[in-house]
């Protein structure tokens, strides 16, 4: 499959140190061949050699889905409604004392 493929002679080396450790139907495979090229030329051949372990990996297909009762949150509108009125209390008591420090001015004095 080498004598069919280009590989460009600086990464042959590497290439044909990757090939032993490829499983047979990735070795016929011309696609995987030119994308393992790719790597070598892009990380060198511990990227590649990575990409052969993923590619040989088993990934289960098959799960289960378990399903499970999520707990309860309390609403965060009531929450918030609770803040905002104590949020309007504070502002109504800060603008009361603002207006009975102006009240507490003598007229006379002012006039004068």
């Amino acid at each position: 499959m080498i004598d069919d493929f280009q590989v460009p002679d600086e990464y042959l080396g590497a290439f044909r140190r990757l090939m032993r450790r490829m499983p047979v139907e990735l070795q016929t495979d011309e696609a995987f061949l030119q994308t393992l090229v790719m790597y070598l030329k892009l990380g060198g051949e511990k990227l590649a050699r990575h990409r052969i372990e993923v590619e040989k990996a088993e990934f289960v297909t098959a799960f289960t889905i378990v399903k499970r009762q999520l707990p309860e949150v309390p609403d965060e509108t009531e929450s918030t409604d609770k803040e905002e009125t104590q949020d309007d209390q504070d502002q109504e008591d800060e603008n009361d004392d603002q207006e009975g420090e102006v009240a507490d001015i003598d007229p006379d004095t002012i006039a004068t």
